[in-house]
């Protein structure tokens, strides 16, 4: 029991040993007018506040004790008000006491206005600035007689309020469609009289557009908008179309697109057009597209963007895992195909050319040169693995087998290790010849070959692809001449005689030269690409997508212009994009979950790019 007192008797000592806690004065009028005022007969006006401490009352100005007095002149803290009582006015003037409340260090003060014998006061300011596009002034009289305001401008109109009965003017200021302006307003009451001020800026033309440049909707349909802001008249046209609608809501233009059923892209475009013509100037145009069911992913300048690459070189494209392989006779390039950004580039082996570049339907991976003007080998090996190469020689075939000029281009479907077939072309002064090898039970067939439907002088200008992994499905051809059409053939009879039959009319005369095919199934229809690639800096490239369910009978799925964003001059014969380093060409099919990709490189015009069909 001793220890519990001892310690309550310590911790009571603590506590009246501890400091008290400091005030800091503070005094705070309540009362929400600026400005009280007594009426010229005298009265009081009753001033609200509150203190933390114990405060007093006094005038600031002793001589305003000879017509007025404060009660009660001190007080304790809390809330608390006192009332300043004043006598008549007699004079021709208006008459201020200051009251000064003080709560020890803390001050405040409040000013007290009795009105003359006939007395206006104007509260606040005498001077109003005004923007171009016009507004309000408002203002508030103190007065002890009847009073009213007028203005000398007739673009000042008094507003309809309750002016007289609240002492508060409201004037209506106009637009003003010229330079600067002031006016001012003249307020009376009696005799008595108080000028304000109002000041108009000089109207100044205002058009602006945002966003001011072109818009995409998504194939799949939507909305984009722009808004105008303007104080001059304008219109809002469009290009005529029939795909776009237009809504407007307090100068928000919305343009809308319900979904684009068609492969290209559509656009129209729109404009901003001030009626007068002195600011026609200002006007605004762009456009709005949408994109269709194709669709640039990306393009590169692979002698600019591909460290090394030689536009001179026979192009190979082939699909390896998620790569893209982009051959390039001494170098292999592995690219993403997302963006088509190097991933990693591989040198073939000493001695050896990559004119081809080759990935099977098994994922099997072959390259082989070309013969080139009648001399040496076609070549081809198989890699296990293109980043490591151990060449293993499937194919060697001399150019002496055939009379030519050229031999290469080689294609293949199927599973080289089972069953496939690969293909060749050969050129020469009587008309080449199309090649090929049969793969069954992962046996190479001797090499046999057929005639083409029509010739041509070189390699890099004609192709000859299988469709399936059997001879017995069948084969394409198309190339530079003849009538430049794709032919097909369901067939193959050695040395001469096959049946070729037209499968697709290219339309395509000169000027265009056709040196690749690739084929894929997608969503269940099977497809063909082909790329009309230039000999001249006047023509364009085009890549082709096909249905080819009915290889006899092949349609036009979409046609992509290659180089369509590219401006050139027809009758100067430019066009900036242009190499003229070789004819060499190649087209990739990539089926993808949502889309096909066709995925071209086109030496001549420096070009590769990715193109989506959904």
């Amino acid at each position: 029991m001793k220890r519990i007192a001892l310690f309550i008797a310590i911790a009571i000592a603590a506590i009246a040993c501890k400091p008290e806690e400091k005030i800091v004065p503070e005094v705070n009028v309540n009362t929400d007018q600026a400005t009280l005022v007594i009426p010229t007969e005298g009265g009081d006006v009753q001033i609200v506040f509150d203190a933390n401490v114990e405060w007093t009352a006094a005038l600031k100005d002793a001589a305003s004790a000879d017509w007025c007095t404060i009660t009660p002149s001190s007080g304790a803290a809390g809330a608390a008000s006192i009332k300043l009582i004043a006598l008549e006015n007699m004079t021709n003037d208006n008459r201020t006491a200051t009251v000064v409340i003080t709560a020890q260090t803390a001050k405040a003060e409040v000013t007290v206005t009795q009105l003359q014998k006939d007395a206006l006061v104007l509260d606040g300011e005498k001077t109003f600035d005004v923007p171009a596009d016009g507004g309000q002034v408002k203002f508030a009289v103190n007065h002890n007689i009847a009073v009213e305001a007028k203005a000398d401008a007739d673009w000042l109109v008094q507003a309809a309020t309750r002016a007289m009965q609240t002492s508060e003017f409201t004037f209506d200021v106009a637009a003003n469609t010229g330079a600067a302006r002031t006016a001012k307003i003249t307020v009376t009451a009696g005799d008595l009289k108080e000028e304000l001020t109002v000041n108009q800026a000089a109207w100044a033309p205002v058009f602006e557009v945002a966003p001011a440049e072109d818009q995409w909707i998504a194939v799949e349909g939507g909305s984009v908008s722009i808004t105008v802001d303007a104080n001059v008249e304008y219109t809002v046209t469009t290009d005529e179309n029939d795909w776009l609608t237009v809504t407007n809501e307090g100068g928000v233009y919305t343009f809308t697109a319900a979904a684009n059923e068609g492969f290209d892209y559509r656009s129209t475009g729109v404009y901003v057009t001030p009626k007068d013509e002195a600011y026609v100037e200002s006007a605004k145009a762009f456009y709005v597209f949408q994109n269709g069911r194709a669709a640039k992913l990306w393009a590169k300048h692979p002698a600019e963007d591909y460290e090394g690459y030689d536009a001179s070189q026979r192009v190979k494209l082939a699909k390896y895992g998620e790569y893209i392989l982009l051959a390039n006779t001494t170098k292999i390039y592995v690219l993403e195909p997302a963006d088509g950004s190097v991933v990693n580039t591989i040198d073939v082996p000493a001695g050896m050319a990559a004119h081809n570049v080759l990935v099977d339907d098994a994922g099997n991976v072959l390259f082989g040169a070309d013969a080139l003007d009648g001399a040496g080998d076609v070549t081809l090996y198989y890699v296990a693995d293109p980043f490591n190469p151990e060449p293993e020689q499937l194919i060697s075939w001399n150019a002496g087998n055939y009379y030519c000029v050229g031999a290469g281009n080689i294609r293949v479907k199927g599973n080289v290790k089972d069953d496939a077939v690969i293909t060749a072309v050969v050129t020469d002064g009587a008309g080449g010849a199309c090649i090929a090898w049969e793969v069954v039970d992962g046996v190479i067939s001797d090499w046999k070959w057929t005639n083409p439907p029509y010739t041509n002088w070189n390699v890099p200008s004609l192709c000859f692809a299988p469709i399936g992994a059997t001879m017995a499905d069948g084969f394409f051809y198309i190339g530079y001449g003849g009538d430049y059409n794709l032919y097909y053939a369901d067939s193959f009879v050695q040395g001469g005689g096959t049946p070729w039959a037209v499968s697709y009319v290219t339309g395509s005369s000169w000027m265009e030269n056709y040196n690749c095919i690739s084929t894929a199934e997608w969503n269940g229809n099977k497809y063909a690409a082909i790329v009309a690639g230039c000999h001249f800096n006047y023509d364009a490239t085009d890549v082709m997508l096909l249905n080819v369910n009915d290889p006899a009978a092949a349609e036009l799925v979409y046609k992509h212009a290659g180089d369509g964003d590219v401006a050139w001059d027809w009758d100067a014969g430019v066009n900036p994009s242009w190499t003229g380093l070789g004819t060499y060409s190649d087209v990739l099919l990539v089926p993808a979950e949502e889309d096909i990709l066709m995925i071209y490189v086109d030496s001549n015009y420096g070009a590769m790019a990715c193109v989506a069909v959904r």
